[in-house]
């Protein structure tokens, strides 16, 4: 009985733990440390390996990117909603500013191969259309949902 109860707390505490959501974004592959450039956690982009609230750069909060650690209406910055990052709360389509298609990241309201500008494969970040890991701009630890990484390549300044 005390094996079936200690079982089941494991369980609990390691389902627990996969729920949370880390990325890390480094920018060698070797992925050491002080390569580290920011990372996710439970939906904060953080600097560096800070893991101070207080130093959150952007904070996702269903499908909402709010500046800092805010969640306040007048801190959101972007929308992100079927797929497309919106500005603000806005439901223009003319307010598209990217698009998200199956590890694709395209400018505005498209997914013409014209308007690539990043493809997200193999835990890396390139640009255009390149595949090649000679050309990866960025290595990714972890698995982030789209909006993460629009938001983590907001941070890096590349969008």
């Amino acid at each position: 009985m005390k094996l079936i109860k200690a079982l089941i707390l494991f369980s609990f505490l390691f389902l627990s733990c996969l729920a949370w959501s880390q990325t890390y974004v480094y920018s060698d592959e070797r992925m050491w440390q002080p390569d580290m450039l920011l990372h996710v956690e439970n939906g904060l982009v953080l600097p560096g390996d800070s893991r101070f609230n207080g130093d959150a750069i952007l904070n996702i909060r269903e499908g909402k990117i709010f500046e800092g650690f805010s969640t306040s209406p007048f801190d959101l910055l972007y929308t992100f909603r079927d797929n497309k990052l919106y500005l603000t709360d806005s439901r223009f389509s003319g307010d598209v500013l990217y698009t998200y298609d199956k590890g694709a990241i395209y400018r505005g309201n498209s997914t013409f191969l014209m308007d690539l500008i990043y493809t997200i494969r193999d835990g890396a970040i390139y640009r255009d259309n390149s595949i090649s890991r000679l050309d990866a701009l960025y290595f990714l630890d972890g698995n982030p949902t789209p909006e993460e990484t629009l938001a983590i390549l907001l941070v890096l300044g590349e969008l």
